[in-house]
């Protein structure tokens, strides 16, 4: 009796580190989820970059690595306007972070692709501020470079809007 007494204890503890190891799957936060969104990112993978970004957000709706990601994924399979909102959502949210200029970038070449040359350079603008408000002097360089691009495109568009057809 005491010995099937011990089997069974021995089986019941059994099943139950079994099922607790079938069960339970390391938790992550937010910062190991926006790596692994990076990281599916770079290996071409979207959709689980996406998703990952998003279990990022559904852990720490403050984590503004996590918008970063989450609109440059969104940015990368064309998903234009959900990257825009994404971007404008983390920025309002901590104006102060120091992703945000990234994120002011990534809207401003965004708008360029979408040929929307007032956003872009209105967002670049801003982003070459907040690097300079923020001692980026490397990033005020990279973002003065492409204004300078954006304004000679834009305005050049609107020159050649302006000039009346003379044939």
């Amino acid at each position: 009796m005491k010995r099937n007494l011990a089997i069974l204890v021995f089986l019941i503890l059994a099943a139950v580190i079994v099922f607790q190891a079938t069960t339970q799957e390391k938790s992550m936060d937010a910062s190991e989820y926006v790596l692994m969104g990076n990281k599916m990112g770079m290996q071409g993978n979207i959709p689980e970059a996406i998703e990952a970004f998003k279990k990022a957000l559904n852990i720490n709706l403050n984590h503004i690595p996590a918008y970063l990601g989450l609109g440059t994924a969104y940015g990368n399979s064309g998903r234009y306007k959900e990257a825009i909102a994404v971007f404008k959502e983390g920025i309002q949210l901590n104006p102060g972070h120091e992703s945000v200029p990234q994120m002011q970038i990534n809207i401003a070449s965004i708008a360029d692709n979408m040929k929307d040359g007032e956003t872009a350079v209105q967002y670049a603008k801003k982003a070459l501020q907040t690097y300079t408000d923020q001692g980026d002097y490397a990033g005020v360089a990279l973002t003065g470079q492409k204004l300078k691009q954006f304004d000679t495109i834009y305005s050049e568009t609107k020159e050649t809007e302006k000039e009346p057809d003379n044939r």
